[in-house]
């Protein structure tokens, strides 16, 4: 599994509990809006972080943690990532993944198993092909899409803690837009704002405050 970042401590990241968060290397969307590029374009990537140095970090400070979030990147493009959740979970360590959804199969194994704890998955559009494409790229395949939407209903039946979240950008999402979101996820939904910055197209258009505080709204 390639690890490109740690973060050693974070009280925001696994509700009610301090974790360390672990950024894996590589992304199969192209999400324009994306704020950490490093991860996601190849020709960015920097040095990776062995999984023993990290296994070792939480064996030394597991006393003063809860948990370990495992975001991206999409994690779980990694075919070392179950082995590596099993070795954190013998710490007694709780697991969060954060998760496109595009690996439903993994997806349910992690849950069958009770390897994760917590999932956060992101929503790019509301739930049809076309309206996907328009953030994460043409590219998005039929089969990829439909393991999204397998893996909204695998969230929704698992019983485990879970979130889903969206972030909304001028340019690609409008009112009607989060409102058929909301409708989709039965107003549970959390709409995130989207965060000017180093990101994978600039050029992307933010909301004003007080649009974004109207369509959030369900």
């Amino acid at each position: 599994m390639k690890i490109a970042g740690f973060q050693k401590q974070s009280l925001i990241d696994y509700p009610g509990n301090i974790s360390s968060v672990i950024f894996t290397q590589g992304c199969n969307f192209r999400c324009c809006y994306c704020h950490n590029p490093e991860l996601v374009l190849p020709s960015r990537f920097g040095d990776t972080c062995s999984e023993e140095t990290l296994l070792n970090y939480f064996e030394r400070y597991k006393h003063l943690l809860d948990a370990v979030c495992i975001t991206g990147g999409e994690p779980t493009m990694h075919a070392g990532l179950i082995d590596f959740i099993k070795k954190v979970r013998v710490l007694g360590l709780l697991v969060k993944l954060d998760t496109n959804g595009t690996n439903s199969g993994m997806l349910k194994r992690l849950i069958d198993e009770k390897l994760i704890d917590f999932v956060a998955m992101d929503i790019k559009h509301h739930l049809n092909l076309d309206s996907y494409r328009k953030v994460v790229g043409a590219r998005l395949s039929e089969v990829a899409f439909d393991q999204v939407l397998h893996s909204v209903n695998i969230i929704k039946d698992s019983g485990i803690p879970h979130q889903f979240r969206s972030t909304v950008v001028g340019g690609l999402h409008t009112e009607t837009d989060v409102t058929v979101l909301n409708n989709q996820f039965n107003g549970k939904l959390k709409i995130q704002q989207y965060r000017e910055g180093d990101v994978l197209d600039p050029s992307v258009e933010m909301f004003t405050l007080e649009e974004e505080n109207s369509i959030a709204t369900p």
